[in-house]
């Protein structure tokens, strides 16, 4: 549960609201504490307004990917140029459908940060802020249905690949001739400079794990992660750092209501969001979220000096990219 989020571009919109965290989604049962919360949550349920109040800012290394609302742009414009091409084989693909509100970037990197969003979530990732539950359903109904829509053959030339059977015994949907390499799609993402995005958001993604890493063994962040373990010790808790907390199997194992606030997680326990908010009041008395930023921040912006020839090219790269896309999308709305 260790989470590292950022804007990906892919070749469909699936679950706007969800996609995030849908492959956390593996702590909807198996052994352990039988006791169940049935508490009921509300489709309508009021909204949590403070899930990321106190979340990490921005580091130094963000400036080198592009934002969320960037990534959207980049994303509409791509439809927008394979249109032509879907067109010419005779296929069409849903219409592009901007992405709710979304988790912030490193909104969770040291775990979670405020009591109003875990004295309802817990440790699971909660939804964004502004979206009822009732909301992130029928996002998700939305985003299935549009899903439903798209035909093997319409897949095969949007991808540029071989579509397997649906049903056993079916037959496979080959790629027509013509087709340009890597679909529909991939001649979109070249017509949008953004082919080379992913290798790009990789480079920098990479630099962000280095210096996590090495912030891990700073001495600072050391004597931060004592401070806070002693501090979760009073509670009774025994944790080494934040993120041994986040990661307690326990969350993912205990049997609880499948009806949670957020539609893809099970409800938490009593003892998960005990313990998130003893985590949460612990991270704030020991300053450990501004503080542990601090010390990251000096690690990546060392790797930033370090490799300023790389990122310099990956923010050139990037700012063509969402010039050509707000270009794209400026003609598409007119």
């Amino acid at each position: 549960m260790r989470n590292r989020t950022s804007p990906v571009t892919g070749a469909r919109a699936m679950i706007p609201l969800a996609a995030a965290t849908a492959l956390l989604a593996t702590g909807c049962g198996g052994s352990g504490d039988t006791a169940r919360d049935e508490r009921n949550y509300k489709d309508t349920e009021p909204v949590v307004a403070t899930s990321f109040a106190n979340a990490p800012k921005a580091y130094p290394l963000d400036a080198y990917r592009p934002t969320t609302a960037e990534t959207s742009t980049v994303d509409h414009a791509v439809r927008v140029l394979a249109g032509p091409c879907l067109k010419k084989f005779g296929v069409s693909w849903p219409a592009y459908e901007a992405s709710g509100a979304g988790i912030p970037l490193n909104a969770r990197k040291y775990g979670p940060t405020d009591l109003d969003s875990v004295r309802v979530y817990g440790y699971k990732p909660p939804l964004p802020d502004g979206v009822t539950r009732q909301e992130a359903v029928a996002a998700q109904r939305e985003a299935q249905a549009r899903d439903r829509t798209i035909t093997p053959a319409a897949a095969a030339v949007y991808t540029g690949t071989t579509q397997e059977a649906r049903k056993k015994g079916g037959t496979s949907t080959e790629v027509p001739a013509g087709v340009p390499e890597g679909g529909c799609h991939g001649q979109a993402r070249r017509a949008a400079l953004a082919d080379r995005a992913a290798d790009d958001l990789t480079k920098v993604q990479t630099l962000f794990f280095e210096a996590s890493a090495t912030t891990k063994k700073d001495p600072g962040s050391i004597a931060l992660d004592k401070r806070w373990s002693a501090c979760m010790q009073k509670a009774g808790l025994t944790y080494p750092d934040p993120l041994a907390a986040a990661d307690d199997e326990t969350w993912r194992t205990t049997r609880t209501s499948p009806n949670g606030p957020h539609p893809s997680f099970p409800a938490p326990s009593a003892k998960e969001i005990a313990t998130a908010e003893a985590d949460v009041r612990c991270k704030a008395a020991t300053g450990y979220v501004a503080k542990r930023h601090a010390i990251e921040s000096g690690h990546q912006k060392q790797l930033i000096e370090k490799n300023e020839a790389m990122l310099t090219a990956v923010n050139d790269r990037k700012r063509r990219m969402i010039e050509r896309a707000e270009t794209v999308v400026a003609k598409d709305k007119k």
